[in-house]
């Protein structure tokens, strides 16, 4: 009788340890981006590429953008868990009462940046004055009016030219600067023949805090364990991407932006990891690092700009809960 219940309890070892048997089940967890997926979410899409996610227990669903869904508003509703969202954004919708909070930040400053065609001249501010300026949507208008005041300069210095999304008008000349993206627009215009010239808004006093990661307030009361184990592995995700960015680029390109191409998802990556270092001291294990003081002064340039019609603690826009428990292990 009991060499039949060590062989019957050898069998349920054995059994238990081959590949399909049923594990803990995996906990669902939905990321809303607010772009396409490419190099500017890498952490998360090498961390998913290599099971690391469902290692950890989580079972991740990753939203690309889509243009009418508000990662803020899925995370409200509850569609989503996580979303990523703009520094200013996340202010914006503190300040209307939305229950969200910070929980790292991928890059310690925007992207955000003027383009013009070196011929053009355009090295500083102050020669803005009476050139034409292309302009896509509030947020254009928001970071020409505040780098402009950074030179003393007013909005109505410029000549405000509504375009599209693109770099044609700035190719056509119909405008003279093109509010842009470092990693992307400086590219497109070199690929067409032109050398290109680039004022960094955050230099000029746009500066916030650029791709965070957020949650809704109840999460983080009811799930934090979860959120926990996603930005573990979410930063480990981004050490790998920032150490090996070619190889990084090659998967994303073969995976998830097909349309894109690995020289210019590379060199994409190579300036976020520029971003996402600025200011910090620790290296690649200061990734996401955030402080009060840099929210606190976010509030203050949204209020004097009206974007905000209060001011409100960074108390209340982000926690260190979960990066001070970030684990570093590669």
């Amino acid at each position: 009788m009991l060499k039949k219940m060590i062989v019957s309890g050898m069998f349920i070892v054995m059994l238990c340890s081959q590949p399909g048997f049923a594990k803990e089940p995996l906990q669902p967890l939905t990321i809303r981006l607010n772009w396409i997926a490419n190099v500017e979410f890498a952490g998360v899409l090498l961390a998913k590429k290599r099971g690391w996610y469902e290692k950890a227990g989580i079972d991740l669903t990753i939203k690309a953008w889509e243009t009418d869904k508000s990662p803020i508003e899925e995370v409200i509703a509850g569609k989503a868990q996580i979303g990523v969202a703009e520094g200013a954004d996340l202010i914006k919708a503190q300040a209307e009462g939305k229950k969200i909070k910070a929980i790292a930040a991928k890059f310690q400053k925007t992207p955000y940046c003027l383009v013009s065609k070196k011929k053009q001249g355009i090295k500083t501010l102050k020669q803005l004055k009476g050139k034409k300026v292309g302009i896509y949507d509030p947020s254009a208008i928001l970071m020409l009016k505040i780098v402009l005041a950074d030179a003393g300069m007013k909005y109505d210095d410029i000549i405000p030219v509504e375009i599209g999304w693109d770099v044609q008008a700035l190719l056509d000349d119909k405008i003279d600067v093109h509010p842009g993206f470092m990693n992307d627009e400086p590219r497109i215009i070199k690929e067409k023949g032109f050398e290109a010239n680039v004022i960094p808004a955050f230099k000029h006093g746009y500066d916030f805090y650029a791709g965070v990661y957020f949650v809704a307030d109840t999460i983080i009361q009811k799930q934090p364990k979860l959120i926990q184990t996603f930005l573990n592995v979410t930063l480990r995700g981004w050490r790998e991407a920032f150490k090996n960015p070619e190889e990084t680029a090659k998967m994303i390109v073969t995976e998830y932006h097909t349309e894109g191409s690995v020289k210019q998802q590379t060199e994409s990556l190579k300036i976020f990891h520029t971003l996402a270092m600025v200011g910090t001291a620790g290296g690649d294990n200061m990734i996401g690092i955030m402080e009060g003081r840099f929210w606190a002064r976010g509030v203050d340039i949204l209020y004097k700009y009206k974007q905000i019609d209060k001011k409100i603690p960074a108390t209340d826009l982000f926690t260190l809960e979960f990066l001070k428990k970030v684990t570093t292990t590669r």
